[in-house]
């Protein structure tokens, strides 16, 4: 028994006396360089201490390593792994700091400002539009954006909580506070807003909105597909649009433990990320639904993003207002057997030009798959409590998902597609 334990020690000791010389060994000037996101399989105590921790999960943490560490490491036998890192699916040009022309109000290769409406520090306001009135700053161009009308939302939702992992939510929105249940943040990575789940960005409020927005007290806001929902924004993402694996895993993590009943992640990335992977395992486990963007990446077959390419996920392609799907919306690899599988986009929703709920408390047009993902989220919510067939209050994940195929329009191509799967779901 005491070889046993001096042997331990010793192993422990080595392990300190090699991780110290590694960061002993590298300049300073270099980790400053090239410090990376990386997971480290291990759990032990004394090089968490000494490398720090981002974030834990069972059997590997996270933290910033240089190459020469990562080298180190794998001399030890630990095992290293980066870090993925997504963007959001969705945001517009300007929201980058730097100036941009007015016509380049929209996304990268995605529409801009709509007919009738121009930009205007960033955000996309109707030609038309009137003084706001009294109690509110301003007011949406229609209350029912065609959207939420395309698939029959803008009310129902009571009971569910929806998770929406982004950039955070402007917590002093008007059509948002009341539903607001829960908001914390999950970003770790060099960013000032890390502490805060007040949306920097924008992108987090405008996908939230589509979900849930409850037109304000006043009644005189805008709309989302199931206003009587509950809104858990994890700030996974910061005012860069930049959203680190490690961070979106924990969020999966912090949701699924803390109630969340659908999970909308309106974020993507070429390669899947082995923790955020085992993250949804655990929430679908538990009971959760969640639901990711596709991607902008299109037209091309198999340019779908992860995490929406994995199977346990709905993936959301774009459509339009006349049901067409936008070239950049991501495709899937169907085998047309209405059987989704890895890599298949499963759903259509709308997602070109799209009013919702902004982070400086009013309103904005934005497009993309992140834009098509709260929609399907939204419709997950309003029928939770009958997909099963039944009205007692309750409802679970996999008759959800069910339902929701089998309330789905075919549209754009016959049969199970690569743009739209299933095709556009509508409520009863």
């Amino acid at each position: 028994m005491k070889k046993t334990k001096l042997g331990v020690l010793f192993i422990v000791m080595l392990l300190v006396i090699s991780v110290a010389s590694a960061s002993m060994l590298i300049p300073a000037a270099d980790k400053a360089k090239d410090n990376v996101a990386y997971y480290v399989e291990s759990d032990n105590p004394v090089l968490k201490a000494l490398l720090g921790v981002n974030h834990e999960f069972p059997g590997v943490f996270s933290t910033e390593l240089t190459h020469g560490q990562v080298g180190f490491l794998s001399a030890l036998g630990i095992k290293t792994e980066p870090v993925q890192i997504y963007q959001i699916t969705g945001r517009p040009v300007c929201g980058d700091g730097i100036a941009h022309p007015s016509e380049e109000c929209g996304e990268p290769y995605l529409p801009a400002c709509p007919e009738g409406s121009t930009c205007v520090d960033c955000k996309c306001v109707a030609d038309d539009e009137e003084p706001a009135p009294e109690g509110r700053s301003c007011y949406p161009s229609t209350q029912k954006p065609y959207g939420i009308v395309m698939v029959n939302g803008s009310s129902g939702g009571a009971g569910v909580t929806v998770a929406v992992l982004d950039t955070g939510v402007d917590t002093d929105h008007l059509d948002l506070v009341g539903n607001i249940k829960d908001c914390v943040t999950k970003v770790t990575h060099f960013v000032p807003d890390a502490k805060s789940c007040e949306d920097g960005h924008g992108h987090g409020t405008h996908v939230s909105g589509t979900v849930l927005a409850n037109a304000g007290s006043d009644g005189l806001g805008i709309y989302g597909v199931a206003p009587e929902a509950g809104l858990m924004a994890v700030k996974v993402c910061d005012k860069r649009g930049w959203c680190y694996g490690d961070d979106i895993a924990a969020g999966i993590y912090y949701a699924a433990d803390n109630g969340a009943n659908i999970i909308s992640m309106s974020i993507g990335g070429d390669s899947p990320d082995s923790q955020i992977l085992a993250a949804i395992d655990y929430a679908v486990d538990k009971g959760v639904l969640p639901v990711a963007a596709a991607g902008n990446d299109g037209p091309t077959d198999g340019s779908i993003d992860y995490p929406g390419a994995y199977v346990k996920v709905i993936a959301a392609g774009a459509i339009d207002s006349a049901e067409n799907v936008p070239d950049w919306s991501s495709r899937g690899i169907n085998d047309g057997d209405y059987i989704i599988e890895e890599r298949e986009v499963e759903l259509g929703a709308p997602g070109v030009s799209i009013e919702s709920t902004y982070n400086d408390g009013c309103y904005a047009y934005m497009s993309g798959t992140s834009m098509a993902t709260p929609h399907v989220a939204g419709l997950a919510a309003k029928v939770w409590d009958t997909a099963d067939g039944t009205l007692d209050g309750t409802g679970n994940a996999a008759d959800t998902r069910s339902y929701l195929q089998s309330i789905a329009n075919d549209i754009w191509t016959a049969g199970d597609d690569t743009a739209t799967g299933f095709g556009l779901p509508i409520a009863p």
